[in-house]
């Protein structure tokens, strides 16, 4: 009867000893390679554009780095805004945005974010969205969502649209957006007839 309670024992404290162990493997598998932030530095597409008009120059390019910036400064803007018993940067119910970085891929945008789970689980999410130009904002919808290599449903992410606020006075319109490999060109129609007003 000893020798069973101390094999059931035995094979209890191992079964947990193993529980523990895989759970920690998956923790330590999910978390973020490397730290990201929020941190942004503002674009002003508005002034790129003006000084463009200025210089009689139809496009600027938004770099990688524009866009970083963008879409940060946009998303900070949007989750600020939800409702006021929500975490400033909660992407869902429980998951917390701490950082994230966008690499542009021609039409696709890769992004890597670094979320924590109920204050507790770190993990580090890839998505992919494609880019795509609805006058007048780049609009990024949701492709594919994994957890390194487990795949996540992709309902979990919402599009984002970032406005290109251009000046609201007809000087310059946007003509066309070119997704390039690490940068966005926008193609600008400039009406003289205003820039030379405003001079």
């Amino acid at each position: 009867m000893r020798k069973a309670i101390r094999r059931l024992l035995t094979a209890v404290v191992l079964i947990i000893l193993l529980l523990g162990g895989a759970a920690w493997w998956l923790l330590s598998y999910i978390a973020p390679d490397e730290p990201l932030d929020m941190a942004y530095e503002s674009i002003d597409v508005k002034e790129k554009a003006l000084d463009m008009a200025k210089r009689l120059k139809p496009e600027f390019v938004l770099t990688e780095a524009d866009i970083n910036n963008m879409i940060k400064m946009h998303l900070e803007r949007k989750l600020a805004s939800r409702e006021a018993g929500a975490s400033s940067m909660e992407l869902a119910n429980g998951i917390h945005l701490d950082g994230a970085a966008f690499e542009l891929e021609e039409d696709k945008l890769a992004a890597r974010l670094n979320v924590t789970y109920r204050d507790r689980v770190p993990a580090e999410l890839d998505a992919v969205y494609s880019l795509e130009w609805q006058p007048p904002n780049i609009a990024l919808r949701p492709n594919s969502l994994s957890v390194k290599e487990i795949g996540l449903p992709v309902s979990l992410l919402e599009p984002i649209i970032i406005p290109l606020d251009l000046p609201a006075d007809d000087v310059v319109t946007v003509r066309d957006v070119q997704f390039l490999k690490d940068q966005i060109k926008v193609l600008l129609k400039i009406s003289l007839l205003s820039a030379v007003a405003e001079e």
